[in-house]
């Protein structure tokens, strides 16, 4: 698993990484941890590495050398993951956010909601531990000078980078991610099934011989003429008096024979394209005068030389 090792950093804060620097500074103050200036004099983080559920650092001390500082979390359980990965994939923003590498400030409630925590409320539910160089492992509580840098450090750091705080609580990115899009590819295709339609069964055989029937005569009559239907042909005269259009001429005249050019390069090729060219320019005037001449009124007909010729 990847490992972030941080002496010093200077890069610019991720989008909401304001919100998560005063999380974690509120953080600190329930622990106990002062985030005094003057309570860093003097100390300097030579290493710190974020685990699934632990954190370690190697902090300089001017005074004392190197001490080794260890944050055990307590991890959730695969269930407990379950649960939350289930309750953000029920949020189409909060997937939406997450697939593109944010993480939502509201994800916390979604901890909370779950049953569980993103940070936890006070030290006693952390494992803390300071060794100095040479020295002998001990508990440490909010005073101890090496893990207040440690802390800060890791403020730091999740300033930039709040993805860090659930690999504290035991997945990192890449496996919310995953199982983000396994849950949502699996909805996708439940959706799949219940919409497709269902399987036309075949009709099954009679089990005996049906005979055909006798009076053809009587079931024609049933059935209405279509002749009957004429006035129906093009529609109801209700429907069509409700279709508006608007007429107006072509943005570009012959675009459509344009862009099939003629039909090839020799001279009966072009003989051809320049006959459909004139086709082209005396429907659309007609159509043109047909649109706009009242109905009383005749359009005389043109008459085509290229055709009387022909």
């Amino acid at each position: 698993m990847a490992v972030n090792t941080l002496a010093h950093n200077t890069a610019q804060p991720a989008a909401g990484g304001a919100w998560w620097q005063r999380r974690w500074t509120k953080f600190m103050q329930q622990l106990g941890v002062s985030t005094e200036p003057a309570a860093l004099r003097g100390l300097r983080v030579k290493r710190l590495e974020v685990q699934p559920g632990l954190l370690q650092a190697q902090v300089v001390e001017r005074d004392n050398g190197v001490t080794l500082v260890e944050v055990r979390f307590p991890t959730l359980s695969d269930v407990q993951w379950e649960g939350i990965i289930n309750a953000l994939g029920s949020q189409a923003l909060f997937v939406a956010q997450l697939l593109a590498g944010n993480m939502p400030a509201e994800i916390e409630q979604v901890f909370t909601d779950a049953g569980s925590w993103l940070l936890p409320a006070t030290a006693a539910e952390l494992e803390q531990l300071c060794t100095p160089a040479g020295g002998k492992t001990a508990p440490a509580d909010g005073a101890c000078r090496p893990l207040i840098a440690a802390y800060v450090q890791l403020g730091e750091m999740v300033t930039e980078d709040p993805w860090l705080l659930l690999r504290l609580r035991g997945r990192d990115r890449e496996q919310v991610l995953a199982a983000l899009q396994e849950k949502r590819n699996r909805e996708v295709q439940v959706l799949a099934v219940q919409s497709a339609p269902p399987p036309v069964q075949p009709a099954a055989e009679p089990a005996f011989y049906t005979p055909p029937l006798h009076n053809a005569q009587a079931e024609t009559a049933a059935v209405v003429r279509l002749d009957a239907h004429i006035a129906d042909f093009w529609g109801r005269r209700k429907l069509l008096e409700d279709v508006h259009y608007h007429l107006a001429q072509p943005a570009v005249e012959l675009a459509l024979l344009r862009r099939l050019g003629p039909i090839n390069t020799t001279d009966d090729g072009n003989a051809a394209y320049a006959q459909l060219q004139a086709v082209y320019h005396r429907v659309t005037r007609r159509a043109w005068d047909m649109a706009f001449t009242p109905d009383e009124e005749l359009i005389p007909d043109e008459s085509d030389p290229a055709e009387n010729n022909g």
